[in-house]
């Protein structure tokens, strides 16, 4: 009776949605994205030589802008366009905009394309996590499952063969042709878009939630279950924990991925090694998050203090190693213990959430998040206008001040059964 059951939940499901669309085009987006930021950061530094400071604000647009981008994106989509319309909008709007940067590249304009970028995202993304929790009405577990790790491995997967295949690019051709070619491949998100079934308010899901949790290019989430009954260990912790790592991860990322290509240039080393250690650390921080989601409750404590001490010690030593080589190690292999302050903070939040049945700290995290990576690269810019090194003893400073409240904060975290989980 119960097979019968399931095989008739899978046959409903199959009938009423198609998801590889979503896998494809998230895809699609991290891949092209990967190169072309990348290639247009490199083109604007090493080729139309741009100062630091504009670099900043140009890298900041999207970021900045995305704070609001989901709230209006979804205002507009419950009001007016449907989700597939909105998904449809977003990957005709995306090729536009992309392309006017590399035909009009100056620091106004570029701005202009980025904001306007930033805002076609709040249609995107926001979009296809709906459509995946409105989908796990019709979806056994099993089935729902799947479709999450599936939509997971689509965007990373991107992500990190962009940048692997971008540097190959970059050796061969140029960070120019590069960006040229990614645009190119942009347009494939048009006719995928197309493939999206027309969305209805049948199978909308309460059960499971899912929160942006990165920098929007970069798209890195997380998916928890939310039943409000569930055991939530990680509310033992004060949520100002979470919120002061998310904003030391945001101020860090940043750092280490915007100074690096300014440390190439000052080097005069090749600009296609931005890609591999964009790389690197973009993989080390997924191996440091999904080690620390196998941890204990009172074991995360820890790692998130070993996360923030190994960052600012990294920064320390750059200050004091001034080589190529160990910049480039140092900026691949912070992502590993960013991943540890980024999977803590992120639990809390969630798991804060669904013990209060709310979406209030979700809500501020956004926010953090979008102003951690979008003010970020504007202070870094000026720093870097003085002195390179400035940015690392800035970070340094904002580690330590970060690591004493998190350590009072976290004083009542003890060892206990009825957390240890």
């Amino acid at each position: 009776m119960l097979s019968s059951k399931t095989n008739s939940i899978d046959n409903h499901s199959s009938l009423a949605y198609k998801a590889w669309p979503i896998f494809l085009l998230s895809f699609i987006r991290l891949f092209y994205v990967s190169i072309f930021e990348r290639a247009l950061s490199n083109y604007l530094l090493f080729d139309i030589d741009i100062p630091k400071s504009t670099l900043g604000f140009i890298t900041s647009a999207g970021a900045l802008t995305y704070i609001v981008a989901p709230i209006i994106g979804q205002f507009v989509t419950k009001k007016y366009f449907g989700i597939r319309t909105a998904l449809i909008f977003s990957s005709i709007a995306t090729p536009i905009l992309t392309g006017a940067q590399i035909i009009f590249p100056e620091p106004g304009f570029l701005i202009l394309c980025r904001v306007s970028l930033g805002l076609t995202m709040g249609f995107f993304w926001p979009n296809c996590l709906n459509l995946l929790s409105r989908w796990q009405k019709v979806s056994s577990i099993e089935k729902s499952k799947k479709n999450f790790v599936l939509f997971n491995v689509s965007w990373n997967s991107g992500f990190i063969f962009g940048l692997i295949i971008g540097f190959f690019w970059a050796i061969f051709w140029s960070d120019f042709l590069a960006m040229v070619i990614a645009w190119s491949i942009s347009f494939l998100l048009i006719p995928v878009s197309f493939l999206i079934k027309k969305d209805t308010n049948q199978y909308i899901s309460k059960e499971k939630v899912i929160y942006q949790t990165e920098d929007p290019q970069s798209h890195l989430d997380i998916e928890e279950d939310l039943t409000v009954n569930r055991k939530t260990p990680m509310v033992v912790y004060p949520i100002l924990f979470s919120w002061l790592g998310i904003i030391f991860l945001t101020i860090s990322k940043s750092s280490f991925a915007f100074s690096y290509p300014i440390f190439i240039k000052t080097f005069e080393s090749p600009s296609f090694l931005t890609y591999l250690v964009q790389c690197g650390l973009q993989t080390t921080q997924l191996i440091g998050l999904t080690l620390i989601n196998s941890m204990s409750t009172y074991r995360r404590k820890f790692a998130s203090f070993i996360g923030v001490i190994f960052v600012v010690a990294f920064a320390l030593a750059i200050l004091f190693i001034r080589d190529i080589i160990f910049i480039s190690i140092f900026s691949a292999s912070v992502g590993f213990f960013l991943g540890f302050v980024h999977g803590t903070g992120m639990k809390i939040m969630l798991e804060k959430g669904a013990a209060q049945d709310t979406s209030k700290y979700a809500t501020v995290n956004e926010i953090l998040i979008g102003v951690g990576f979008g003010l970020t690269p504007i202070i870094t810019g000026y720093l870097s206008e003085i002195n390179i090194y400035s940015i690392f003893m800035f970070l340094g400073i904002i580690g330590l001040v970060i690591l004493i409240p998190m350590i009072y904060l976290s004083r009542n975290v003890k060892k206990s059964e009825t957390y240890n989980v």
